[in-house]
């Protein structure tokens, strides 16, 4: 939960850059639990879509599974720059061979969108979650140096 603390003010959805060019960062805070006998086939899997988002999604700035001990939980952390973003992701998962290999290997317990999500990106991630939750209030130094640096990524 620390690490999560942390990383979300790193990323916080009220950063600016030099420009002053708002950024909507978004998150997805997902909590798995691997399906019963999916343990090698779920390790498996998320090498194969880290390298596949890592090499397709450039702007895609944070893709992290992390397993628990015991390799029956895991949690998925992805950090966008913006809406868009985030849609191209959905967009390159819903209905691929990403998103059936998913659903053999893990199960969602939880799931939560931070930022300010449109209404199209609501709309893509209806089949996984409803718990949506936009920015009131925070600040974030180490982003506010590298808003500009983030609003670049293409």
């Amino acid at each position: 939960m620390r690490y999560l603390s942390l990383l979300l003010l790193i990323t916080s959805t009220s950063i600016f850059g030099m420009h002053h060019e708002k950024l909507d960062v978004i998150v997805f805070a997902i909590d798995l639990e691997i399906i019963d006998g999916q343990k090698k086939s779920a390790r498996n899997f998320v090498s194969r879509i880290t390298d596949n988002v890592k090499n397709k999604e450039p702007q895609t700035l944070v893709y992290q599974y992390h397993f628990s001990k015991e390799e029956n939980k895991v949690f998925l952390l992805e950090i966008y720059p913006n809406n868009e973003a985030a849609l191209i992701h959905m967009n390159n998962f819903l209905g691929s061979k990403w998103e059936a290999e998913f659903v053999k290997n893990f199960s969602i317990s939880n799931f939560q969108v931070l930022g300010n999500a449109n209404s199209k990106l609501k709309k893509s991630l209806e089949p996984f979650t409803k718990d949506f939750r936009s920015n009131l209030i925070g600040f974030d130094r180490v982003a506010e140096q590298l808003g500009e640096e983030i609003s670049k990524i293409k």
